[in-house]
């Protein structure tokens, strides 16, 4: 596309800030099927025998040591018994390392990070793709020579940055990229959410602190990808031009 009367870095920035980061067109237009199977009364016996599946899984990984996310755990009304969260930490293993353990097998994987991974569960699951789940994790779990660990708290869920401008003026100055060590003390002109979880480190207008360049730096280490970021290695940072 001609970007002859358009700044096309801008443009990019603008794109990035706004839009979803999980488009997903296919959800999107089978909605309707699938709210139809769930308003009816084969819809609801579904879920019962995914959840009723799902907590026998999660009964099956306690007894082989792999900890998950139990009804125990969460205010009442809040857990998903159709979800299965795997606390990588015990077993010395990162959720990374298990996401792509899992994806060799052709298991889908909803999301990972580096404590925890969520393997997909679906209404079409039957006891053979639950039963692979289950040996695919027990397997990568016995496999580990790491030493168990406890989970770690992300940093990005500690640091506090001062907002210098709003994010409508930062993102309307110039800008310019400087070294990552370089930015301390500058103002992000881009918005930076490792992900997951998807909580932005920085956005247009906050300071970039020494505890925003930790978080980003053990964000990178962690092996989470770079969302929104011009540079998705970090290297760079985008921030408001020096007045």
């Amino acid at each position: 596309a001609s970007t002859e009367r358009l700044d096309g870095d801008r443009l990019e920035r603008a794109f990035d800030a706004a839009h979803t980061s999980s488009p997903a067109g296919a959800i999107l237009a089978s909605i309707d099927a699938s709210r139809a199977l769930l308003a009816h009364p084969m819809g609801g016996e579904l879920l019962a025998e995914l959840a009723a599946s799902a907590a026998r899984l999660r009964t099956a990984l306690g007894r082989a040591g792999l900890l998950t996310l139990s009804p125990d755990l969460l205010p009442r009304g809040r857990f998903d018994p159709a979800k299965l969260v795997v606390t990588a930490a015990p077993s010395g293993h990162s959720g990374l390392e298990l996401e792509a353990e899992l994806q060799r097998r052709g298991i889908p994987v909803e999301m990972a990070d580096r404590d925890t991974v969520v393997p997909q569960l679906s209404l079409l699951d039957d006891g053979a793709s639950f039963g692979r789940l289950e040996t695919a994790l027990v397997e990568a779990a016995r496999l580990s020579t790491n030493q168990p660990r406890a989970a770690k708290v992300a940093a990005q869920w500690r640091h506090d940055a001062p907002q210098l401008l709003t994010p409508r003026e930062a993102f309307f100055a110039a800008h310019e990229v400087v070294r990552r060590d370089d930015a301390e003390g500058r103002v992000s002109a881009e918005l930076v959410a490792p992900y997951p979880p998807g909580v932005p480190i920085l956005v247009p207008g906050e300071q970039v602190t020494a505890g925003s360049l930790a978080a980003l730096t053990d964000a990178v280490a962690s092996g989470a990808r770079i969302a929104y970021a011009a540079d998705s290695t970090l290297r760079t940072l985008q921030v408001v031009a020096a007045l």
